[in-house]
């Protein structure tokens, strides 16, 4: 299993991001965008990419090619939004061959740009990020103002247009009830706390988006540091309640959260929605050590079990009913490959 090397505060840090919007000031906002300036916005982008040290690095997917299960695919791999499927007849994404750098095109803004790691890496997505806003805006200005910062459709994202996020596995804090109180601290700080998939989305598996709401005369380094505090107090709190719990009756934790591992390896129908409750109590018994298995590849092995992953991995569009049987097939076929006791 040395594909899936430790990253740091994995056990609780599932992985973190940092996106950047960015606009070209001689091209109309996506509000008032033709479909001719939104092909420009694909050409600049996707010639600057080609023509920088990493661009065979990069691959170019027109939202328009692609079936709708592998648009899916993509956002359920946080390589892109479900905003930027609202526009899939004129927006593109540039992924990196190691999906560490995604550059989503024509979604509210011309450019978002994200940097991507696992773990607690907040800084090093953010250099990944930044790299490529260097690219892409060396040619072709973008929109900016000496008082305001970066111009945005969104008048949130004015300011630097940095939305720096770190995605959170909170299964104890979840089931304690001590969620609210989490929730309660962070919007002091100026941070937000959201979904799966981002704004409006539910927390399935105990998965949780931290991020900050304030781009506006805040530092990008101040928001950053801000940020890695409050995630390094949530993992903290967290890895506490672990504790306290498992010292208050480990027979039933452990009961409780290795049922999920049995049901898991033996079941023929799987929801996409009883996955994610499984994975997160597997997940959980591997961080405290009831399991040795890389978390990971738990991590990857969820998001290919979801609807469009799915699809794209029998190539065919596939029924409901056909997705849960091939879910438990695959979910119990892979977790024997990766859990090794």
């Amino acid at each position: 299993m040395s594909e899936f090397v430790q990253a740091p505060e994995q056990d609780v840090v599932v992985s973190c991001r940092v996106r950047l919007a960015r606009n070209y000031e001689d091209l109309p906002f996506s509000a008032k965008q033709t479909r001719e300036c939104a092909s420009e916005v694909i050409d600049r982008a996707s010639t600057a990419i080609g023509q920088s040290q990493e661009g065979n690095a990069y691959q170019l997917l027109r939202m328009s090619e692609l079936e709708e299960d592998m648009r899916r695919k993509l956002v359920e791999h946080y390589l892109i939004s479900y905003d930027l499927l609202k526009f899939w007849q004129r927006s593109a994404a540039l992924i990196s061959s190691g999906e560490t750098v995604s550059v989503m095109l024509n979604e509210e803004d011309h450019l978002r740009i994200q940097g991507l790691m696992p773990g607690l890496q907040i800084e090093r997505a953010a250099e990944l990020a930044f790299s490529a806003d260097d690219v892409l805006g060396a040619k072709y200005a973008f929109a900016f103002d000496p008082q305001w910062g970066y111009l945005t459709s969104c008048p949130t994202n004015v300011g630097t247009g940095m939305r720096a996020s770190a995605m959170l596995h909170l299964p104890a804090l979840s089931t304690s009830g001590q969620m609210g109180a989490v929730l309660q601290a962070v919007s002091k700080l100026g941070l937000t706390v959201r979904g799966l998939y981002g704004e409006g989305s539910e927390a399935l598996g105990h998965l949780y988006q931290l991020s900050n709401q304030v781009t506006l005369g805040r530092s990008e380094e101040d928001v950053i540091r801000s940020l890695v505090a409050a995630t390094e107090q949530i993992v903290g709190h967290e890895r506490a309640v672990r504790e306290h719990t498992e010292k208050k009756d480990m027979l039933s934790l452990q009961d409780t959260l290795l049922r999920s591992w049995g049901v898991a390896q033996n079941a023929r129908l799987m929801s996409a929605k009883e996955l994610m409750r499984r994975y997160s109590d597997i997940r959980y018994a591997a961080s405290m050590g009831y399991l040795h298995a890389p978390l990971r590849g738990l991590d990857k092995l969820m998001m290919d079990l979801q609807p469009g992953s799915l699809g794209v991995y029998s190539g065919k569009l596939i029924g409901e009913r056909e997705g849960e049987i091939l879910r438990a097939k695959l979910l119990g076929e892979k977790l024997r490959e990766l859990v090794t006791d």
